[in-house]
């Protein structure tokens, strides 16, 4: 009996907070049921007292249940498990986005547009932040507004961004032709061993059908993702040299700043071709057309465009075989070939493409030698820019031909396969062997240990 007894007092405190417990349960369910307007203020505190005692011998078992201040809401609850499902499905996102971009980034083999081109992620350069470039962080920048200070602060960085990005592009290809062509030879002679020889063989088959005799020159375009699809087009078809017109006032609001830091990725990411960057329309053209000797050809939808099939590629020559530019010769109308024939030498080409919704400039309309339009039947009233330069290059592509026999013949058209120089084609032999390094870190050191030391230039991918 005594153990019995024993049991029973045992049990005497359990039972008497399990009484506690559910008498306190039942006052809060009967106070809660009870019309606030009806209560007095000492009966409103005695109800607010029950629940903080009930919500303490409780809250060992509701996870939902924080603090003692959340019953003075009585939407706590709804507001939490709301608050609890954003966070759920906004993680859940994270993770989708997370798996579905593993593995993805700017592929120069293959490139498809992503979901949305203008804001694709892939064109985000991880080595460098709006933080690093600029100083403010991304999520101060996509709270500011676009009248603050901050806002017009981040704006004068971009500019000066871009200023110096459009330098160092100047400067970069000088750089690389400037070096002497036995640096160059010694340079490729080193690194070849670590290179497999089929590499090497897809590296001079591809160089030896570059040509120089047609460029393209995109103004102020904003799609990062079209622009990086036409520079895989432009490498197709063989053309070497590129150039874009960046003009940071015409990118306006926040969405467009960051579309052109997007596109300065892409055309970073482009590092089998040679691109220029130009801060402004005049630059642009004085180095197309009087350094160069270019002809501009843009693409206009203007009541005088011609049709793209109707243009002559070919330049005229006066009597003496000179070339006329601007109304004044030059003297080069002829050059001297390698089977010791002399060659007609012609004007190259430069062909201007305009933003993607407002097409060149009124300004490239007036100074362009000509302008065209690429035929078309249906509704659409343009077409895509990467659509537009792949339908102009078939085009071009279709008028180039060469003239004469296998042993000697002339390229005519715009399109010329392997009209570079030797040294100009050795030196972009060079940087094709640094880029297919397995790490390319170890050019920079194989050639310091052997005395050689590249500009940088070589190594800006």
């Amino acid at each position: 009996m005594a153990k019995t007894k024993r049991h029973h007092l045992t049990e005497a405190p359990i039972l008497c907070m399990m009484v506690i417990s559910f008498l306190s349960r039942s006052a809060v369910a009967a106070f809660t049921t009870t019309s606030s307007s009806r209560c007095t203020p000492a009966f409103l505190q005695l109800r607010h007292s029950i629940r903080l005692c009930s919500t303490n011998n409780d809250s060992s078992t509701d996870e939902n249940t924080t603090t003692s201040d959340t019953w003075q809401n009585p939407r706590s609850r709804w507001a939490r498990k709301k608050h609890f499902n954003k966070l759920k499905m906004l993680k859940e996102q994270e993770e989708q986005e997370k798996g579905s971009n593993t593995g993805s980034s700017l592929d120069w083999d293959s490139f498809d547009f992503s979901d949305s081109p203008k804001m694709d992620k892939r064109f985000r350069n991880k080595s460098s932040s709006p933080s690093d470039e600029t100083g403010i962080p991304e999520h101060v920048l996509n709270t500011i507004s676009t009248d603050s200070i901050t806002y017009q602060t981040y704006l004068q960085s971009e500019k000066s961004i871009d200023q110096d990005t459009s330098r160092r592009s100047l400067e970069s290809q000088s750089e690389i032709l400037s070096l002497s062509p036995d640096i160059v030879k010694r340079s490729i002679d080193i690194l070849t061993p670590y290179i497999q020889d089929r590499r090497m063989e897809r590296i001079d088959e591809v160089l030896n059908q570059r040509t120089k005799h047609t460029r393209f020159l995109y103004e102020n375009p904003s799609n990062p993702s079209n622009v990086f699809a036409c520079l895989r087009t432009l490498d197709s078809f063989g053309i070497q040299y590129v150039d874009t017109i960046v003009q940071s006032d015409s990118y306006q609001g926040k969405a467009a700043v960051n579309q052109k830091r997007g596109m300065r990725t892409a055309m970073g990411s482009a590092v089998w071709m040679s691109i220029r960057q130009f801060g402004s329309l005049e630059d642009a053209v004085r180095h197309l057309r009087e350094e160069e000797g270019c002809l501009i050809y843009a693409s206009d939808l203007n009541p005088s465009a011609k049709d793209v099939r109707d243009l002559v590629w070919d330049i005229d020559f006066d009597d003496d075989n000179d070339v006329v530019v601007d109304g004044e010769l030059t003297g080069d109308g002829v050059t001297d070939g390698e089977d010791g024939k002399m060659h007609k030498k012609q004007r190259p080409i430069c062909i201007v493409m305009g933003n993607e919704d407002r097409g060149i400039s009124d300004e490239m309309r007036e100074l362009a030698d000509e302008t065209f339009y690429l035929p078309m039947c249906g509704f659409a009233e343009s077409f895509n820019l990467s659509v537009a330069t792949a339908i102009t290059l078939a085009y071009m592509s279709a008028v180039s031909t060469r003239a004469g026999d296998e042993n000697s013949y002339d390229l005519i058209g715009p399109l010329r396969p392997g009209d570079l120089d030797s040294h100009e084609l050795q030196c972009l032999r060079l940087r094709g062997v640094l880029n297919s390094l397995a790490q390319r870190r170890m050019g920079k050191a194989l050639l310091k240990k052997e005395g050689i030391v590249l500009p940088k230039s070589f190594f800006n991918f």
